[in-house]
């Protein structure tokens, strides 16, 4: 009598009670091309409020194949928890995981599995090896190639070229070799993904990448996604780096905790630009005096950071106040960011004047950095005020 193996093809989800059954059996289906595999399916639900988790539980009722768990926010808690579970309940030859939401065609499962039959103890999908297929949208094509540059040169190995999907198999042994302390598992973000795969590299995971197609989800991504998941893997890269070359920096936790202060002086970085443009042209177009051409700029440049601030930085708080109302609640702490900002070109202004420095063939006008000096003191000013009373109370998602 043949001896099957089992695989458990591990699910998270959050949201996916319109696809979720389809998938499912999309799953079984290409149980006929496993060969010596026979396959489990068990979908760990991070409380979904769209009733993913009854529906499975009622496919679970007739399929003893199916297996459900719930579990706490969050991805990574997600695969975790659910691998845990594996092993503890459903005895896996191999675990298997993929995206719940469809992005990954099922038939990348037979093709993971003949890799571990190869003897390779983690089979990796991919859309960058010959027959893969990346069929997202161009910004994120560019994520995807830039947020794998990024980890391959600075955490390795630089052959793996496929570091931020999901679709991955491994075997028993593998996942519980792995250090789990070196996972930031319990973060609410994608990072599990490149952390994950470093982990396993580093517990000496024997891989190989197998094509798969990748493509968007219905409802797509938001571009605050996509900015939050390249933010993180490169900051994530970044801290390895550090770490191989001995610097035990806490990187990714210190910037991650700063995440929205990084968000909000890239939106103070715009306005400087569009506040320093204006304020040249009114002294140059207009003959303003530096100080009043700082008022008009200063205040094109509160408009400007208060869209951004409100539409990105801030997207995800919540206040009990209307956009007008933050508009000028805004404005008024800005107004303190004006002062500073005005008495320091004063102040420079009434000492050194009209004057101008040379550097080589390039003339450069004082009032070039008079501007240039309030940036310090009105960026902490600006945003330590808006933290703590524009979006104040506020909690992100």
């Amino acid at each position: 009598m043949k001896i099957m193996k089992k695989a458990v093809v591990l699910l998270p989800t959050y949201n996916e009670k319109d696809n979720i059954e389809k998938f499912i059996n999309e799953v079984f289906a290409e149980e006929k091309h496993t060969l010596d595999w026979k396959l489990e399916v068990l979908v760990s639900d991070s409380n979904s409020p769209d009733g993913t988790l009854e529906l499975v539980k009622s496919l679970a009722k007739k399929n003893p194949k199916i297996h459900v768990i719930e579990v706490g926010p969050g991805l990574g808690v997600g695969i975790i928890e659910g691998h845990r579970y594996s092993l503890t309940h459903l005895k896996p030859d191999a675990l298997i995981q993929l995206d719940a939401d469809g992005q990954v065609d099922s038939n990348v499962v037979p093709k993971m599995l003949k890799a571990l039959d190869q003897g390779y103890n983690l089979a990796i999908g991919s859309r960058f090896v010959e027959g893969g297929k990346n069929k997202l949208s161009l910004m994120r094509k560019l994520f995807s190639y830039g947020a794998s540059l990024v980890y391959r040169v600075c955490v390795g190995p630089y052959s793996i070229k496929e570091v931020t999907n999901s679709a991955r198999a491994f075997t028993p042994e593998l996942f519980q070799r792995i250090d789990l302390n070196l996972v930031p598992w319990r973060e609410k973000s994608f990072i599990i993904q490149p952390a994950f795969l470093h982990a396993a590299v580093v517990a000496g995971a024997k891989y190989k990448e197998v094509p798969l197609v990748f493509k968007n989800r219905a409802e797509g991504y938001s571009k605050n996604k996509v900015f939050n998941y390249t933010y993180d893997v490169f900051t994530y890269s970044f801290d390895v780096l550090l770490h191989r070359l001995g610097l035990n920096i806490p990187f990714w936790k210190m910037t991650r905790k700063a995440k929205t202060l990084v968000k909000f002086g890239l939106v103070g970085f715009a306005g400087t630009l569009i506040d320093f443009i204006f304020y040249k042209l009114f002294i140059k177009l207009f003959g303003f005096p530096p100080p009043t051409a700082k008022i008009f700029s200063t205040e094109i440049a509160i408009v400007n950071n208060f869209l951004l601030n409100n539409f990105w930085t801030f997207k995800y708080r919540r206040t009990s106040t209307n956009i007008w109302q933050k508009l000028g609640i805004f404005n008024l702490v800005s107004l303190g960011g004006l002062i500073i900002a005005v008495g320091i070109v004063k102040l420079l202004y009434n000492i050194y004047g009209n004057g101008f420095v040379e550097i080589g063939s390039l003339k450069l006008a004082y009032n070039n950095f008079f501007f240039f000096a309030t940036i310090p003191p009105v960026l902490i000013w600006n945003f330590t005020m808006n933290h703590f009373i524009t979006w104040k109370n506020q909690k992100e998602d």
